[in-house]
């Protein structure tokens, strides 16, 4: 997808060997175009009012409209960061932070890892009960979770001593 943010970024703050992948959700382009649409046409009434000496009462309005605009562009914004999803993979474990949580296991105590069909959601299962959910926020890209899937099976087979032959 244009303008996205790789999902494996190199960050020199993390330990050698640690990889991050952040999980991003597609950019509100409804919500942009809804802003854009209120913006300008609050902006293009404020100048008729204006010019064409309307009551303020009117001028207001428009003002009110321009402003919500620009209020649901910026909270487009802002959520579009706050619901990102940081996983962070190293030989001992896993970390997942960010869109209002911070969990971690080792893989150790992954029995088995599996993703769904429509790629949305990735599972890593602790024996019979425990389960930790990664789940794609909003309609991100498909990819980012297959290729944390791969580096979580890589990570997996790794940590029980498995090899690719090759």
């Amino acid at each position: 997808m244009p303008g996205a943010e790789p999902s494996q970024k190199p960050d020199s703050s993390l330990p050698d060997g640690t990889t991050r992948h952040v999980l991003t959700p597609r950019p509100p382009f409804r919500g942009y175009v809804i802003a854009a649409v209120l913006s300008l046409a609050g902006a293009a009434l404020i100048v008729i009012a204006a010019a064409q000496g309307w009551a303020n009462g009117w001028i207001a309005l428009f003002a009110v409209l321009l402003a919500l605009g620009i209020a649901l562009g910026l909270t487009a914004t802002w959520s579009m960061i706050r619901m990102r999803l940081y996983v962070d993979l190293d030989a001992s474990g896993y970390r997942i932070h960010g869109a209002g949580q911070d969990r971690s296991g080792r893989w150790a105590d992954v029995t088995r890892a599996a993703l769904t069909e429509s790629r949305s959601r990735l599972t890593l299962y602790h024996g019979q009960v425990g389960r930790t959910h990664i789940v794609r926020p909003g309609v991100g890209d498909p990819r980012e979770m297959d290729e944390l899937a791969a580096d979580v099976a890589r990570r997996l087979d790794a940590d029980r001593g498995y090899s690719q032959q090759h």
